[in-house]
């Protein structure tokens, strides 16, 4: 990559679209390339690769992928690889939503659910079923809970259940 602006191109196609190589050095160093564009309304499209290695999209507005529409139901239609690090999705003012007919979370060691607040099952109370599988499962490091305020789940043998009521 030349230094300096003398190797710098721009190719701009009409008041919506340029693209650009070899600009000028940014954070993420020196411009290899740019797409940039733009609507009318203000709508803006970017897509660069610098010096550094850092390749960046950034849609102003909402960006769509679609993938699929002539794929077998049993095939994977859209894969997101990360060869060496972490992958890391954040929604700074919103949500981060997954929906399918079934999820699987897949961890080959520990799977980690963080929050203040960590809430299993539909808010309105139609869940018909949870289930928790392991040779050991701790509940707030001791034995003493309390199910809609007044019964206790208690261990039997290998069993946990609500006192009252009989393992299944």
């Amino acid at each position: 990559m030349s230094k300096g602006n003398d190797a710098r191109v721009l190719d701009v196609f009409g008041p919506n679209l340029i693209i650009e190589s070899n600009g000028n050095v940014g954070v993420g160093g020196a411009l290899a390339y740019q797409l940039y564009s733009t609507t009318d309304k203000g709508a803006k499209w970017q897509q660069a690769l610098h010096a550094s290695g850092l390749a960046t999209m950034e849609a102003s507005h909402t960006l769509e992928i679609q993938t699929g529409k002539e794929n077998k139901g049993d095939r994977v239609s859209f894969i997101a690889m990360a060869h060496n690090g972490h992958v890391c999705l954040n929604a700074v003012n919103g949500m981060v939503r997954i929906k399918g007919r079934n999820i699987v979370l897949d961890a080959d060691n520990t799977l980690y659910l963080q929050g203040k607040k960590v809430v299993l099952g539909n808010a309105d109370k139609t869940t018909s079923s949870t289930q928790l599988f392991g040779q050991k499962i701790v509940f707030n490091g001791n034995n003493v809970y309390t199910h809609r305020g007044f019964k206790k789940i208690k261990k039997k043998g290998a069993a946990a259940f609500l006192r009252g009521t009989s393992p299944l």
